[in-house]
């Protein structure tokens, strides 16, 4: 090293990095600091790195025993009043945590990144989701970059927003002068450091968040790394969400994160806890159960001294109820941790939050709002739920729907019950609910079939524990109401036996319903069970139904036509022609609300036709039935239309145009999801492919139906006549084509195909 006038630390280490031929920049990278910092000690602003640093400094530039002498030498003493004040600092800079930090590193790593180009990060989340340990072991990981080192800053014990200017003031050593502004005195103890600010849990201090802020733009080389479960929102600022764990298993089947960490912390206490292979269910079941929350999975693993896997999941509620001793008190239990967040709310939305407790897999904003209101709210919904988003309580999902964690909901569900309100949400919640039953029901007759579709699958959990509550306060007629309104979505949906279910747990309570409503909910049954092959039990329900349907019409066009599927199934054409003639009869008479019976009997009519033998009288009745379902745009009624004419077709030899039947049908039955229907298709295709020698297409077709059956627990629809020695014939023949061996694979790939794949197969 050359010659050095002024021998400071600043002038030797510029010295030593123009030697190396290095820039500032070069030089940080390589020491895994930051461009501020070497700027802070080449310019003489920063006199008294870390130790570590030093080393850093020295292996980035290579440095001889000599050259790293010269460097160490270059650096002043400290005074005995700065050593203590390092002393009293560094111990509260970076606790070491007593057990590691489980499923973090690429929440670590990302910001880690941040904080290389943001001054003003924030660490957002639910309490208990880890915010603390995720910030400490951030900053042990960018501690190097900063030249005067972390400092970290707790302030949950601090009751008022104007502590927080001074509790750093203290941390960072900072002169006072009662004179003046705390906030000066940090900033000037602060000017000129390179420095990371850690301020730990600042949500109920949120009025001090200018400050924070002055205090960033008054320093420019400072840093500042918050946790609250509210951001800040100051300018400048970088919210980073901190997630719960995720739940789900690994691709390869290695635990997940959160059970990984429930796994560690518990076979801290009991060695061998959950390790077991038949533990793995209860352990997943456990974790999916707590959300994920690091907090949560903590209580209940405190618990493994006493409880395996199995007795856990059983008695998690109590499992939260205490907590290893260390943790701060509010952090001892979950409620403690989660009445910790609710008193930081104004009174709107500790209400808010309490109704939410009423929703199940959540909510859209119309819907809590319509709840809010039927349960007699007048604050502002949307201020109060923003509160409750900034509070890290709801979580507010990119499709537009709000959900609270289930140790939230399970918190939020306590003080509903305890504030005497659960009845009056549950009323609300279970009107509400039905009415959105309501109104997506006739879509699914019409062209709003996928739009209902997708509406009601978000719902599907709010919708059976409105049923089931109502149910549970005496309330029969709304559930009853509800098995009318869903059972066509059941249908669609393959949920048949969830379905048969709901209604008939319904119909035995039904003692006082009015006839038309427990008429209704009948022909929701007789469907269900109809679907599930069950025609004797479906014939029962038809028939009760018909019993009490009185005049109204779109009941007696229905539960007759039911009779006459039943009829149908049974081979008695001229039963079944006669019912559906009846159907056809109430159908015109209960006009265009009844139009979709009046299709499909006419299309049902055809299906006679078709087993008479009369091809010609058959399409005639099953186009009438078409040209209706069309001009609604109805998926389901055409594609029941198609299967008829597909059938005709074939019978005529006319491949292309039979083909063409089942590719239409096949993608109106994707965009309902109507797997049963596809199954039928597919089969059907199975036996158009043996007649045009596309022997290899048929196992794959008929493997793809049968999985397709497999999944769904039924055979299918009744209404739809198949000929079964022609697909046994198109199986024969194939196998006979292929050999044993190659039709037994084919049949296997096609049980594994998607449903897209395998209706991919029915348009060449």
């Amino acid at each position: 090293m050359g010659t050095h006038g002024e021998s400071t630390l600043g002038t030797v280490l510029r010295t030593l990095r123009e030697e190396a031929g290095l820039s500032q920049e070069e030089l940080a990278e390589r020491a895994g600091l930051s461009p501020h910092a070497i700027s802070a000690l080449e310019r003489g602003t920063r006199t008294r790195p870390y130790p570590h640093t030093l080393r850093s400094l020295a292996g980035a530039l290579e440095l001889t025993d000599d050259q790293r002498a010269a460097l160490v030498a270059a650096v002043p003493a400290r005074s005995s009043r700065q050593a203590a004040a390092t002393a009293s600092v560094r111990p509260r800079d970076l606790p070491v945590p007593a057990t590691p930090l489980v499923g973090r590193d690429d929440d670590v790593a990302r910001v880690a990144d941040l904080l290389g180009t943001r001054r003003l990060v924030t660490l957002s989340g639910p309490g208990g989701v880890g915010k603390t340990r995720l910030a400490l072991a951030v900053a042990t990981r960018v501690r190097d970059r900063f030249a005067d080192g972390v400092t970290l800053v707790e302030l949950a014990p601090l009751l008022e927003a104007g502590q927080v200017v001074a509790a750093v003031a203290d941390a960072v050593d900072a002169a006072r002068d009662p004179a003046r502004p705390v906030l000066d005195d940090v900033v000037d103890r602060l000017r000129g450091q390179h420095r990371l600010l850690v301020l730990d849990n600042l949500e109920h201090l949120l009025d001090a968040a200018p400050d924070v802020a002055a205090l960033v733009e008054s320093v420019p080389d400072l840093t500042v790394l918050t946790t609250s479960r509210a951001p800040l929102r100051v300018r400048g600022e970088t919210e980073y969400g901190v997630e719960p764990l995720e739940v789900e298993e690994a691709p390869d089947g290695s635990p997940s994160p959160a059970a990984r960490l429930l796994l560690d912390r518990a076979q801290r206490v009991s060695p061998g806890w959950g390790a077991d292979s038949a533990d793995a269910a209860a352990v997943a079941a456990t974790c999916e159960q707590l959300a994920g929350l690091p907090l949560a999975l903590e209580l209940a693993a405190a618990r493994a001294r006493l409880l395996d896997p199995a007795a856990l999941l059983d008695r998690l509620d109590s499992a939260l109820r205490s907590g290893p001793r260390d943790l701060p008190p509010r952090q001892r239990t979950m409620r403690a941790t989660l009445d910790w967040s609710n008193g930081l709310l104004d009174a709107p939305a500790q209400s808010l939050l309490r109704l939410l407790g009423v929703f199940v897999g959540g909510t859209t904003l119309s819907d809590l709002e319509a709840v809010a209101e039927r349960a007699g709210a007048t604050y502002d919904v949307v201020a109060a739920l923003e509160s409750l988003v900034e509070q890290s309580l709801v979580v507010a999902e990119p499709s537009g729907r709000f959900r609270l964690l289930e140790p939230v909901a399970q918190y939020a569900r306590d003080l509903l019950h305890e504030a005497g309100e659960w009845d009056g949400a549950a009323r609300a919640h279970s009107a509400h609910f039905l009415r959105v039953a309501e109104d997506n029901s006739s879509s699914y007759r019409n062209g709003g079939q996928v739009r209902a579709l997708d509406r009601i699958d978000l719902e599907t959990a709010n919708l059976d524990a409105a049923a089931e509550r109502a149910l549970a306060a005496g309330d029969v007629e709304t559930p009853a109401r509800m098995a009318w309104e869903l059972w066509l979505y059941w249908w669609l949906r393959g949920r048949h036996d969830h379905g048969r279910r709901f209604a008939e747990t319904v119909l035995q309570q039904s003692h006082s319903l009015a006839d038309d409503v427990y008429a209704r909910a009948a022909l929701g049954a007789a469907t269900m069970a109809f679907a599930m092959d069950d025609v004797a039990g479906a014939a029962g329900w038809w028939r009760l139904s018909h019993e009490r349907a009185g005049d109204v019409h779109e009941i007696l066009s229905n539960s007759i036509a039911g009779r006459g599927l039943v009829a149908l199934v049974e081979g008695d054409l001229d039963l079944a022609r006669d019912r559906f003639r009846e159907a056809l009869h109430h159908a015109e008479l209960g006009g265009p609300e009844v139009e979709w019976t009046w299709a499909l009997s006419h299309i049902w009519l055809g299906t006679v036709a078709l087993l008479e033998g009369d091809a010609d009288e058959a399409v005639r009745l099953v186009d009438e039935g078409l040209a209706s379902a069309r001009r609604r745009d109805d998926r389901l009624t055409s594609y029941i239309a198609l299967y008829n004419l597909f059938q005709v077709e074939l019978g005529r030899g006319h491949h292309d145009a039979a083909r063409r039947h089942l590719e239409e049908g096949a993608r109106l039955s994707l965009e309902t999801g109507d797997q049963a229907n596809l199954a039928y298709l597919l089969d059907a295709g199975a036996v158009l492919a043996a007649a045009s020698g596309q022997h290899a297409r048929v196992p794959l077709l008929l493997g793809a139906a049968q999985a397709i059956r497999e999944a769904l627990g039924s055979r299918g629809y009744g209404y739809y006549r198949p000929d079964p020695a022609a697909i046994e014939a198109a199986a024969t023949e194939a196998r006979t084509h292929l050999g044993p061996d190659r039709y037994d694979d084919a049949l296997d790939t096609g049980r594994g195909l998607p449903a897209t794949d395998a209706a991919a197969m029915l348009r060449t």
